[in-house]
């Protein structure tokens, strides 16, 4: 049977038949690095581990097992590529992943004075266990984490949303759709998350700024689950949770 591909949210989705799924994501990072001309200076391990973070996240936010991670970077192999490849062993560790997972390019013809990461990301998954399309009316939106930018990201890390409790949430039954927030923000995972369920998203009051803010490398996470099962989930888990809103039938939305 022949493959066939999907694009779903900012995954790409191969169903080959048998039951089994292919995942693939993908990020890139520009000018964040210690060149001279990087935008955003910080040490190269640093760079390469929020660039591969965003790419993973959104593998296994669907439930996922990874199978490899290829970085393609635009830098020497040494020292700059090294230090990037360590920043992304260490978050791989974090997820429970080796360095065999890992393989990739550098840049080694010419001198480059910019920092240029490329992550992509595949995983597989069984289809039936597949955390796409799975909400349903009523369910609360949560959000888990903090969604920072920048230097916030650093400051601030205890908030971060981390690659363990991702781990934990796609892997429990009573968690149904989980999309990781990236730089339009919460409000629009939300809606985003709606959408493909058939619903409308109704933030709770007061929810505006929060719903805009951008989430960087996917410092937080939202997900779906019935309000019910939230306290379990709560004290399973750890973290910050927080109920951002609810799905409801498109005709029953307020204005």
């Amino acid at each position: 049977m022949k493959p066939q591909v999907e694009r779903i949210r900012d995954l790409t989705v191969v169903r080959r038949g048998g039951g089994r799924v292919l995942v693939i994501g993908c990020d890139s990072s520009a000018s964040i690095g210690n060149k001279p001309m990087d935008v955003v200076q910080t040490p190269p391990a640093v760079a390469g581990y929020y660039a591969a973070r965003v790419a993973v996240m959104e593998v296994l936010s669907v439930g996922a097992e990874i199978l490899t991670v290829i970085d393609t970077l635009a830098v020497e192999k040494e020292p700059t590529g090294n230090e990037i490849i360590r920043g992304i062993h260490k978050l791989l560790h974090e997820a429970g992943l080796s360095a065999a997972h890992v393989n990739g390019s550098t840049e080694d013809n010419f001198v480059s004075c910019q920092t240029g990461i490329g992550i992509t990301v595949i995983g597989e998954a069984d289809e039936e266990r597949l955390k796409l399309g799975c909400s349903r009316t009523g369910d609360c939106i949560v959000m888990l984490g903090e969604p920072l930018v920048g230097s916030a990201v650093l400051e601030q890390e205890a908030s971060l949303c981390t690659i363990g409790q991702l781990q934990l949430l796609a892997g429990a039954p009573e968690v149904r759709d989980i999309h990781p927030v990236g730089s339009k923000g919460a409000g629009y995972e939300a809606e985003l998350l709606a959408e493909l369920n058939g619903c409308g998203f109704q933030p709770m009051p007061g929810m505006a700024d929060k719903l805009k803010a951008s989430g960087g490398p996917a410092t937080a996470v939202i997900f779906a689950a019935a309000e019910l099962s939230l306290a379990e989930l709560q004290s399973r888990i750890g973290g910050k949770m927080e109920i951002i809103g609810y799905l409801q039938n498109l005709q029953n939305l307020q204005p």
